[in-house]
C-alpha cells in the first residue's frame, strides 16, 4: 500500500503536469475559437466564450479568392487526402521497406495541393503555403545530407582539426541572425537569386548546418565502430558500410535531427522577409494579417495560425516515437 506522502507527491506531480498542458494548449484553443467566430463576437467588449455561431468565413477569406467557395467540399477533400496519406504511412511502418509508402504519401500530398489549386480560386496565401513546403523539404534534405557526411567524419576521424571545426561551427551558430542578413542579401542580389526559393534554402542550410553536424555527430558516436568494421571485413567499402549499416542504425537520430531542422525552416521569418520581398512563406504572410487592427484581420490571422500549426502538430505526432527514441539515444552514452 502506498504511503500518504507518496500519494501526495504523485498528485502534485500530475497536477503540475496538467496545469502545464492546459497552459500550453490554451493559446491554440483560443486561436481556433477565434478563427471560427463571426466578427461581431470577436469585436465584443465582453469575450464570447460559448454559445456563439460558428463560421468558416475566415478560412474561406484567407485561402480562397472566391467568396462562394464551398468549405465543406474543401474539408471533404482534405479528409480523404489525409486518410489516404496516413494509411500509406501506417502501411509503410508495418512493411520492411517503408520508403515506397512514404514516397507515395508525399505524392498524395502534392496531388492534393495541385487538386486544390486547380479546383478552386486560391489566394496568394496558398502560394505561400507551397513556398513553405518547398523551402522546408529542400532545407531538410540538403541539411541532413551534408550533416550526415560531416557528422560521420568528425565522429570517426577526431583530432585537433576536428575539434577546431566543431568549435568554429559552434561559434558560427552562436552569432546573432542579424549578422548574416546583409552578406546574404548582397550575394543574392549579385547572383540574381534575390526573391527566390533557392536563396532562402541556401541561407537556412548555412545557418542550420552547424546544428545538424553537432547533433548527428553525437548520434554517430553512439554507433559502435565494430559494426562498420565487420561490414568492411565482409567485403563492403566504407561508403557501403556507411549507407547499409550505419545509416539504418542512425534512423531515430536522423528523424530527430530532421524534425528540428523542419521546425527551423518552416517557422523562419527573418531571412524570408529580407531575402524574399514578395515570394513569402506562410509565417511572413501571417504577420501581414496579424499587424492589422480590424476584427476581420484578427479572424483571418487566427485561421492562418491554426492552418500553419496543424501540419507541424501532425508531423510531430506521427514521428514522436522516433523523436523520443532519437533524443534518448543521443543523450545517453552507452
Amino acid at each position: 500500500m502506498k504511503s500518504p506522502k507518496r500519494i501526495l507527491q504523485r498528485v502534485g506531480l500530475h497536477g503540475t503536469l496538467f496545469v502545464i498542458v492546459i497552459w500550453s494548449v490554451l493559446p491554440l484553443l483560443w486561436t481556433f475559437q477565434t478563427s471560427i467566430k463571426f466578427t461581431r463576437d470577436v469585436a465584443a467588449k465582453v469575450p464570447v466564450l460559448w454559445g456563439y455561431d460558428t463560421t468558416a468565413n475566415a478560412y474561406r477569406s484567407y485561402w480562397f479568392d472566391d467568396p462562394n467557395t464551398n468549405m465543406w467540399h474543401v474539408l471533404f477533400a482534405l479528409i480523404v487526402s489525409l486518410t489516404l496519406t496516413f494509411s500509406l504511412l501506417i502501411a509503410g511502418r508495418r512493411a520492411k521497406r517503408s520508403w515506397p509508402f512514404n514516397l507515395l504519401a508525399l505524392v498524395m500530398i502534392v496531388a492534393f495541393l495541385n487538386f486544390v489549386g486547380r479546383k478552386w480560386e486560391t489566394s496568394d496565401q496558398f502560394e505561400f503555403l507551397i513556398n513553405s513546403i518547398i523551402v522546408t523539404v529542400a532545407t531538410v534534405i540538403v541539411s541532413i545530407s551534408i550533416g550526415l557526411l560531416g557528422g560521420y567524419g568528425l565522429a570517426r576521424f577526431s583530432g585537433k582539426s576536428g575539434a577546431a571545426i566543431l568549435i568554429s561551427a559552434l561559434a558560427f551558430r552562436a552569432l546573432p541572425r542579424f549578422s548574416f542578413i546583409l552578406p546574404f542579401f548582397i550575394i543574392a542580389k549579385n547572383l540574381g537569386l534575390l526573391d527566390s526559393r533557392t536563396v532562402i534554402v541556401l541561407a537556412l542550410v548555412a545557418v542550420n548546418q552547424p546544428f545538424t553536424i553537432w547533433m548527428l555527430r553525437t548520434f554517430f558516436l553512439e554507433v559502435p565502430k565494430e559494426l562498420e568494421e565487420a561490414a568492411m571485413m565482409d567485403g563492403a567499402t566504407r561508403i557501403q558500410a556507411f549507407v547499409r549499416v550505419v545509416i539504418p542504425t542512425m534512423k531515430p537520430g536522423i528523424i530527430a535531427t530532421s524534425l528540428f531542422t523542419l521546425l527551423l525552416a518552416y517557422n523562419e521569418f527573418l531571412f524570408v522577409r529580407v531575402l524574399a520581398p514578395t515570394n513569402w512563406t506562410l509565417p511572413v504572410g501571417v504577420l501581414a494579417l496579424a499587424g492589422g487592427e480590424s476584427s476581420m484581420g484578427i479572424t483571418e490571422a487566427a485561421a492562418a495560425a491554426v492552418s500553419i500549426t496543424l501540419p507541424i502538430v501532425v508531423v510531430i505526432i506521427l514521428f514522436q516515437k522516433h523523436l523520443v527514441k532519437g533524443l534518448g539515444s543521443g543523450a545517453v552514452k552507452g
